[in-house]
């Protein structure tokens, strides 16, 4: 497995995003790819990852910006970020 898969089978949704979005962000199509490759891991389906987004959107964990989603205000930085879990 590659880094990116063991990350988006072994985190919450809500870190994975968060992870993608600490640069130059990333759009809803590579968003809802990246999980439809790996099974819907810990999300259950595109639906549900929808949710996720607008849920993640109105706490200003990310926002709209350029072609996706990107920092918002209250972004923090995911726990297996700051622990250094995977090498990236």
């Amino acid at each position: 497995m590659n880094t990116i898969s063991d990350i988006v089978t072994n985190e919450s949704p809500t870190d994975v995003i968060l992870w993608l979005v600490r640069r130059d962000g990333i759009s809803h199509p590579r968003l809802d790819n990246l999980y439809n490759r790996n099974g819907w891991a810990n999300i259950g389906n595109c639906l549900q990852l929808i949710n996720l987004i607008k849920k993640m959107d109105q706490e200003g964990l990310i926002q709209h910006g350029g072609n996706g989603y990107v920092k918002g205000p209250n972004w923090r930085e995911p726990d297996f970020l700051k622990q250094k879990k995977y090498e990236l």
